[in-house]
C-alpha cells in the first residue's frame, strides 16, 4: 500500500535553481548507476510491436534515462526514435547540450508541459520513469485513462518501491553525490556548494528518495487501476524487471492500443 507524503522538490517554495540541482544530480545518479538498464530490452520490444517512431516522456526532469537507453537500443540494432523530453518545471538547458541531443532525436520542450494536460500535438508513445508515485490515485487514473482515449501507448516505470534492497541503495545516494560531483560536467562552483558546504542537494536526494518509496504504487495496485479504465482493444503488462549488475526491481505497467499503432510525433 502507498503512503501519501510529500516531497520537497515538488513544492512551490522550493527555489528553481536548486529544483535544476536536484534533478541535475539525480540525472548523474541514474547514468552511474543504470538504473533502468533492466527495462531496456522490454521497452525495446514493446516500442517495437507498438508501431511506433516517436516517445513523449513525461516529468522528465533532466532528462532522466532516455539517453543511455538510446544507446543500448541502437546497440541492438532497433529502429531510430524521436523522444521528446516534458516536464511540468522545465530545467535550465545548456545551448550546447540541447544541440548534442538534437544531433541524436532527442528534444526538450522548454515550456511547462503537465502530464495531466497533454498538448494535442504531443502525440507518441508515453513514457514516465519515476515520476509515476508522484500523482494522487485519481490523476493517475486520469492520466492512464487519456492515453487510452486518445490511442497512445504508454510505459510507466518505476525505481523507487518498498524493497529491502532498495530502501538500503537510498542509503549510498550522499555519498554517491559527494564522490561522484568533482566528476560531472560541466563543471559548477554552484554544484560544489550545495553539495558539500550546504549539502542540501545530497539531503533532498535521500529524503525524496524516501518518500518516493513510500508513495511508489504497488502492482496489485497498478492492477485495479488498470482494470477500472473504459476503452478495449488495449494490451496491459505489469511487472517486475531485475538487473543482473544491480539487482534493484524496476515495477513496470506498459499498455498500448493492438488494432492501430500509435500516431506518429509530429
Amino acid at each position: 500500500m502507498s503512503f501519501r507524503l510529500f516531497e520537497i522538490h515538488e513544492q512551490r517554495w522550493f527555489p528553481q535553481f536548486l529544483r535544476d540541482q536536484f534533478v541535475d544530480g539525480l540525472q548523474m545518479l541514474l547514468e552511474v548507476m543504470s538504473a533502468y538498464a533492466p527495462i531496456s530490452q522490454l521497452l525495446r520490444t514493446r516500442l517495437r510491436e507498438s508501431g511506433t517512431d516517436c516517445v513523449v516522456d513525461l516529468c522528465s526532469g533532466a532528462g532522466g534515462p532516455w539517453h543511455g537507453l538510446l544507446h543500448d537500443f541502437e546497440m541492438f540494432g532497433a529502429a531510430p526514435l524521436k523522444v521528446i523530453l516534458t516536464d511540468k518545471f522545465p530545467a535550465t538547458r545548456n545551448p550546447e547540450d540541447r544541440k548534442k541531443s538534437s544531433a541524436k532525436r532527442v528534444y526538450y520542450v522548454e515550456h511547462p508541459i503537465d502530464a495531466l494536460q497533454v498538448p494535442q500535438n504531443l502525440r507518441g508513445f508515453r513514457t514516465l520513469f519515476s515520476s509515476f508515485h508522484h500523482f494522487s490515485r485519481d490523476e493517475a487514473i486520469r492520466l492512464l485513462q487519456d492515453s487510452v482515449d486518445r490511442r497512445q501507448g504508454i510505459g510507466i516505470f518505476e525505481a523507487p518501491g518498498l524493497h529491502p534492497l532498495t530502501l538500503a541503495a537510498l542509503f549510498f545516494i550522499p555519498v554517491a553525490m559527494w564522490i561522484f560531483t568533482p566528476l560531472h560536467r560541466p563543471f559548477s562552483w554552484s554544484r560544489l556548494l550545495w553539495t558539500y558546504l550546504i549539502p542540501v542537494i545530497p539531503f533532498v536526494l535521500f529524503f525524496d528518495g524516501v518518500v518516493s518509496c513510500l508513495r511508489a504504487y504497488t502492482i496489485a495496485e497498478l492492477a485495479q487501476m488498470v482494470s477500472g479504465l473504459s476503452g478495449t482493444c488495449y494490451r496491459w503488462e505489469i511487472g517486475k524487471e531485475i538487473g543482473d549488475l544491480l539487482p534493484l526491481p524496476i515495477t513496470y505497467l506498459i499498455g498500448f492500443p493492438l488494432n492501430a499503432p500509435a500516431e506518429p510525433g509530429d
